[in-house]
């Protein structure tokens, strides 16, 4: 009882947030609440640190499943499901996430941070491998979802294409949806009707990975030397130690200046994937690059051609580290207030759907393991990064992925997996589609 006492959250005692929180659960409900960014970042940020601490205090799941990040989504999916918040208020949410732009500006503020945190030599080396470690992990997963689909009647074909595929789609817009239109070149068919079912498929999958994800940590803390607590690459365990940057403490002026560094990139890596690569703009491929993945590349040609001060440096870290410790769990409100609940129990109408989901999952995670260790990656780093955030929602599962194994500052190799393999498999998606429907 002392301990909830001295309890704060966001600087406020517990019992005072508690009062902040029912207001603004009461606001939502009667969809009084702001019907813009002022109100839909004051509802993200007071309900969802509550439910992340709740979450992660919660014993077995804080543990197993999540913790405060999964716990955040499928609470927000059930404020959605069962109407318990107002429409207005579910707008202004999924506007804040979607066209105003959260999730993006999330990401782009981890990609900047965890990027420059990097020592140039392992950039350069792990880079090199890690196509192959996703390449591999692809390979495994829609094999492995291929002979289960034989095994329980499904069929082989119809598990990869219908299960394994979508899954390691890369999420929803960049994913699922261009696939969906595939599908319906393919098929003369409704791509609404393949899209509905991919869906569901997609948001088990992503809950299957973020549980994996969890147990992917444990298994680190039980064997440590599968490990590179957030390092990718074994050799490299004290070359940070030398980092300039690492011995600053950053002021306001530096988290300001590597906030605007972030925001510059993302902008820059826009006008290029939007107007300048030849890959997007004047080569009919089926598919693009999206602009996360041209960010990484700029981001790792700074911290490779050592130009940036450390200041800079150290102030796109601790902006990565503010963002990661006070609004992930706001995110996962924006992230989860657009998910129906009933959309997972579609999946469970056949037993043998969850098998090779299930199976698509640790297919992904075999591959880059096998892979990773003939590139000397960390068995936990590999099959987080190259496996699972292939096999999550696309954005917003990396978050929860990464969230869950406590390894946020990866998500550069995240979006790569999320950016490039995703487009990767709009490729394999139009093979298979062209050839087989």
């Amino acid at each position: 009882m002392n301990k909830l006492k001295e309890t704060k959250l966001l600087g406020f005692p517990l019992w005072m947030f508690l009062i902040l929180f029912v207001v603004m659960i009461f606001v939502a409900a009667k969809d009084i609440m702001l019907s813009n960014m002022v109100g839909a970042l004051c509802f993200a940020l007071v309900v969802g640190t509550l439910l992340g601490w709740v979450g992660d205090h919660i014993p077995v799941w804080n543990t197993w499943f999540g913790g405060g990040m999964l716990f955040t989504c499928l609470a927000a999916g059930a404020l959605n499901t069962f109407n318990l918040i107002g429409q207005g208020a579910k707008d202004a949410l999924n506007t804040f996430n979607g066209t105003t732009g959260f999730l993006d500006l999330y990401i782009l503020v981890l990609i900047t941070g965890s990027v420059l945190s990097v020592d140039r030599k392992m950039l350069i080396r792990s880079f090199a491998g890690y196509i192959p470690t996703i390449i591999a992990g692809v390979a495994c997963a829609l094999g492995l979802a291929g002979i289960v689909g034989a095994v329980t009647g499904v069929g082989a074909l119809e598990a990869i294409m219908t299960y394994a595929i979508p899954i390691m789609g890369g999420g929803n817009g960049a994913g699922i949806q261009p696939m969906s239109k595939m599908w319906a070149a393919a098929t003369g068919g409704d791509a609404s009707t393949w899209f509905a079912s991919a869906f569901a498929i997609i948001s088990l999958g992503n809950l299957v990975a973020v549980f994996c994800s969890a147990l992917l940590n444990k298994l680190g803390q039980a064997k440590p030397s599968l490990t590179g607590n957030g390092q990718l690459m074994k050799g490299f365990e004290n070359v940070g130690s030398n980092d300039p940057a690492a011995s600053i403490k950053p002021g306001p002026m530096d988290y300001a200046t590597g906030l605007v560094l972030g925001l510059f990139c993302y902008n820059l890596a826009t006008l290029y994937a939007n107007h300048i690569s030849i890959i997007n703009n004047h080569l009919d491929l089926g598919f693009t690059i999206h602009q996360f993945a041209f960010m990484v590349i700029l981001v790792a040609i700074l911290n490779i051609s050592n130009i940036l001060p450390p200041e800079i440096r150290a102030g796109a870290k601790g902006m990565q580290m503010f963002f990661v410790k006070y609004m992930s769990f706001p995110l996962m409100i924006t992230v989860g207030i657009g998910t129906n609940l009933s959309d997972y129990a579609k999946v469970f109408t056949n037993p043998a759907n969850l098998l090779i989901i299930i199976a698509t999952v640790a297919g992904a995670m075999i591959g880059t393991y096998l892979m990773g260790m003939v590139f000397k990656f960390y068995p936990v780093e590999s099959m987080l990064t190259a496996g699972l955030c292939m096999a999550n929602g696309g954005g917003s599962g990396d978050v929860q992925c990464l969230g869950a194994a406590n390894r946020m500052e990866m998500m550069s190799y995240a979006q790569i997996s999320s950016r490039i393999g995703g487009a990767i498999m709009l490729v394999i998606a139009s093979f298979f589609f062209g050839r087989f429907l």
